[in-house]
């Protein structure tokens, strides 16, 4: 059997940017998570960036018959979330992360809030990591850097700690996550890093300057099947 999960990452919903209402950025929203159930899905992993205020109550209202996971983004403010969802919650150090073993994967959720993985965090990590099944670590920022203007002022402040760490596993390791509005593949060694598409915008490609493109929406479908992963991106037009 085949287990279908939505990839959502980046909403930014009631922030005043780039769109000056609230309407908006929830329009999108609404567009991905129709599109999810069309496609039959209802576990769905946030991998941040949720948005402020009472976007945070929608956001929660409109997944809570949904088997909703969650990575903590820079955009993310842990007491407001924590009121919702506390899966994984360390409240002394106020983040969350978490992992479980589910369809013959180990599934990791990371917490990059802060912009870097903790010494304790990373330590978890490491622990985490000692076993026989292929992974998948769901994370805000990337891991494997990328050739562009968003990536020199964005990056995961410690990541050569964290690939160092992960190289060092026999282990097969699929990482998803976002923060770069873009789609991106990308692997280095054991690793193969999947970058969705944001909900709210996208940034365009471009190595020397940073370009909002808000003409579409996207998430990924993540498909598991045995021990292998693959996944799709799907794309939704804002025109419309």
């Amino acid at each position: 059997m085949v287990k279908k999960i939505a990839h959502i990452t980046d909403l930014h919903l009631d922030e005043e940017f780039p769109f000056e209402d609230k309407i908006s950025a929830r329009k999108r929203f609404d567009k991905i998570l129709a599109s999810v159930k069309d496609n039959g899905i209802n576990h769905i992993v946030c991998t941040g960036d949720i948005g402020e205020n009472k976007g945070i109550l929608y956001f929660f209202d409109q997944l809570k018959k949904m088997d909703l996971s969650i990575a903590l983004g820079n955009h993310d403010n842990f007491t407001k979330i924590s009121k919702h969802y506390n899966l994984g919650a360390d409240y002394n150090s106020k983040k969350i992360y978490r992992s479980e073993l589910k369809n013959h994967f180990k599934f990791i959720y990371l917490d990059s809030s802060s912009g870097i993985i903790d010494i304790k965090q990373l330590e978890w990590l490491k622990k985490e990591l000692i076993l026989s099944h292929p992974i998948i670590i769901f994370i805000h920022h990337p891991i494997i850097g990328l050739n562009l203007k968003v990536d020199e002022i964005g990056k995961l402040k410690n990541r050569e700690d964290l690939i160092k760490v992960l190289e060092e596993v026999p282990n097969e390791i699929a990482i998803h996550c976002g923060h770069y509005h873009m789609e991106s593949t990308l692997v280095y060694k054991n690793i193969t890093q999947y970058i969705t598409p944001a909900v709210a915008f996208q940034i365009e490609k471009n190595i020397s300057e940073i370009k909002i493109n808000t003409a579409i929406s996207g998430y990924r479908i993540i498909l598991l099947e045995n021990n292998e992963l693959s996944s799709e991106v799907k794309i939704i037009n804002n025109a419309n």
